[in-house]
């Protein structure tokens, strides 16, 4: 049996879960946007050609109901190469994530922080890392 207002809690939790993921969405924006800028700013050789600069992206890449994933990548051939030659002597995308971790924790709190209505959040849990590391 239905109980009385079903669906208007339906309709306020649809419109919670949906401020939520626009919440989500733009921390995510941020995060991407501040990591595709260090990395860009930070990297221990000179461009040569500035296409690795202009191929280096932070962006999400992937979003569903469980979890939004932001990629940083760079696009040319020998990116990879310089990520991962010389035990990382070259490497960007890597350092770019661990020295920015602190940031992302604390704007990941912050959107869970909005989300709850300015309720303290709990101690967030982020798998923060570079696929195979």
């Amino acid at each position: 049996m239905p109980l009385f207002g079903d669906e208007e809690v339906q309709r306020n939790l649809d419109r919670w879960y949906s401020g939520a993921m626009a919440i989500l969405r733009t921390t995510m924006d941020e995060i991407g946007a501040i990591l595709e800028g260090y990395a860009k700013s930070h990297h221990l050789w000179t461009p040569r050609t500035g296409a690795t600069d202009v191929s280096t992206r932070g962006r999400i890449g992937e979003a569903t109901e469980n979890f939004i994933t932001v990629y940083l990548s760079a696009g040319m051939d020998y990116d990879v190469f310089l990520e991962l030659a010389r035990e990382g002597k070259w490497s960007w995308l890597y350092p770019a994530v661990v020295a920015n971790s602190d940031l992302i924790k604390h704007k990941l709190e912050q959107a869970v922080y909005i989300m709850t209505g300015g309720h303290a959040a709990p101690d967030i849990k982020t798998d923060i890392g570079v696929g195979e590391q």
